[in-house]
């Protein structure tokens, strides 16, 4: 009767540990191998044609994310954002920005601009927000409620570790000028992935070597 119980307690050990391999082996491969050097997963790189002023992707609202006082883990550790663009007009330089959603809203209230609605197979999709054309567009180095921005020739990046608050990004002319045709490559960098993977096949290891031992001994 023993040996029964052994026998089915190692046998359900194994059904349980080698998926736990599989998933910690997954996310290691994954870690390893689709990462750059920066450890950043990316998409390819998107040619996008926006005819309006600005590019703009977002709202990002984590306001309601639950509350865990006595986590060690900071937002930030969880996930780092990144946005890569150029400027396809050699002459003209490229800005990313971001600020609140509501405070981006106002600055591009009077003009017409992209917001970016999905990316499917490489391929990023659009829609267009058409306002009455008002003042010329303010330059957006001036302005002072950005929470991070970047600018200049050449290729651009801003990076943003995942934190509380309702945001959105901005690609656009440096110049603020109308239409823009750029390169964008997303990524994302989440730490814990490499970490939790060896953590699912070292505890998926020890549990099928305990699970094998008691089934060889149930035999």
């Amino acid at each position: 009767m023993i040996r029964f119980v052994l026998g089915i307690i190692g046998l359900a050990g194994i059904l349980i540990a080698l998926p736990l391999m599989l998933a910690g082996g997954s996310l290691y491969w994954a870690d390893t191998i689709l990462t750059d050097e920066d450890g950043f997963m990316n998409s390819n790189t998107m040619e996008i044609e926006v005819d309006g002023f600005a590019l703009v992707a977002g709202p990002a609202d984590i306001e309601d994310l639950p509350e865990i006082p006595d986590s060690p883990i900071a937002l930030g550790e969880i996930a780092t954002l990144r946005i890569q663009a150029q400027n396809l007009d050699a002459d003209k330089g490229i800005f990313i920005g971001m600020a609140s959603t509501q405070t981006l809203d106002e600055y591009l209230g009077g003009v017409t601009y992209a917001v970016f609605d999905e990316i499917e197979d490489d391929e990023m999709f659009l829609s267009y927000r058409m306002n009455a054309p008002q003042d010329p567009l303010a330059l957006p180095d001036e302005q002072p409620f950005w929470v991070q921005s970047t600018s200049g020739m050449g290729l651009q990046e801003l990076e943003w570790e995942l934190a509380e608050g309702d945001v959105s990004f901005v690609v656009m002319n440096d110049d603020a000028s109308d239409g823009m045709a750029i390169e964008v490559v997303v990524g994302v960098r989440v730490p814990l992935i490499k970490p939790v993977g060896v953590g699912l096949l070292v505890g998926g290891g020890v549990a099928l070597a305990l699970s094998t031992l008691l089934l060889a001994i149930a035999l």
